[in-house]
């Protein structure tokens, strides 16, 4: 317990308490029930959770990153924003491929019901 203290200590200093803040208020108002976080599969493990790669994606979007390469590299550099995504830090992070299979096999559905969710939370 103590040294992962000491990871998030180090952690700290390479992301600014500005952007903390920032993505911590976004994903504490942000309602991903319509989403289910895991999907049972036949072929292995369960693998990362949903609503971790959904928050990557408006990451990416804030950022103003190109490429799923781009968000990448800015997940490893900022760990105490992949550790808000959801994402277990002290586990290797998720592959190019796995956003790219994400991205491709999510069902704009979700995005309307998301987006249909956050407008009714604002009201």
């Amino acid at each position: 317990m103590y040294q992962r203290q000491e990871i998030f200590n180090i952690i700290e200093l390479f992301t600014s308490q500005k952007l903390i803040n920032f993505y911590t208020r976004i994903f504490d108002n942000l309602a991903l029930s319509s989403l289910p976080d895991r999907v049972p599969s036949k072929f292995g493990p369960a693998g990362f959770s949903r609503h971790a790669l959904f928050r990557a994606f408006i990451v990416m979007k804030c950022e103003k990153l190109g490429q799923v390469t781009d968000l990448k590299d800015f997940l490893e550099n900022n760990l105490i924003i992949a550790q808000l995504y959801g994402f277990n830090i002290l586990k290797p992070l998720p592959s190019y491929w796995v956003f790219q299979r994400f991205i491709k096999n999510l069902s704009n559905s979700y995005f309307k019901e998301i987006m249909k969710n956050q407008v009714n939370l604002l009201k």
